[in-house]
């Protein structure tokens, strides 16, 4: 027993100076990353302000709208007519996707006389996205798929990060054996600079290999 305690307690020392040495480290890292921040934001801040005319603005086509969709849809259902006025609202409103960048990165590129305005752009964006799933999936409901996969392939050309409107859309696909199109969706998934990117991709993995495995 005497000649295991001193090897319990050298063991001990060794982890107590390893754990302060790690303490030490975290701290000093989270101080640089504080730091690094400080001066980006620091930099942002001093940005001059840059005209916002000729952003890649996304349009609402009249096409979208529910007395133009289809002359078949039925122009008294509750969800429809309300999707179709929140496109009707954002037609004269700018529509910009700003999704996964922060405030820092919003004010170093465009600066930060611009921020609160672009903050209600990409407000607009988040409505419209999930409008655009919404009113995809009530379409879909009612029987009306082939006006729902138009809906709902606007929504990802506009990368919009739904992941239902990707699942939706890709089930749809599926039905109607157009599963080669899974893959435009993917390469449209990767472009997409969201913390949904890598779930949006793998729930599209999940219906080609359950397709294939029904076949």
């Amino acid at each position: 027993m005497g000649g295991i305690f001193p090897v319990f307690f050298i063991l001990f020392v060794i982890f107590i100076i390893w754990l302060n040495y790690e303490r030490v480290k975290s701290s000093r890292l989270d101080e640089e990353r504080k730091k690094q921040f400080w001066n980006r934001e620091n930099d942002a801040n001093n940005v001059r302000r840059k005209s916002l005319d000729d952003l890649n603005y996304i349009k609402i086509p009249e096409w979208l709208l529910l007395s133009e969709l289809s002359p078949s849809l039925p122009k008294d259902d509750h969800e429809l007519l309300r999707c179709s006025d929140v496109f009707s609202s954002l037609k004269n409103q700018r529509i910009f996707n700003l999704t996964g960048l922060t405030s820092t990165d919003i004010k170093m590129e465009y600066g930060p006389a611009n921020l609160a305005i672009l903050d209600e752009y990409d407000q607009n964006f988040t409505l419209f996205a999930q409008t655009i799933y919404a009113y995809g999936d009530r379409l879909n409901t009612l029987g009306f798929d082939m006006e729902a996969i138009k809906v709902l392939r606007f929504g990802i050309d506009s990368l919009s990060d739904i992941s239902g409107n990707y699942k939706l859309l890709a089930t749809l696909y599926v039905k109607y054996g157009q599963t080669e199109k899974i893959g435009e969706l993917k390469e449209t998934a990767q472009k997409l600079n969201s913390l949904m990117k890598n779930s949006i991709l793998r729930h599209l993995d999940n219906i080609e290999s359950e397709n294939r495995n029904t076949q």
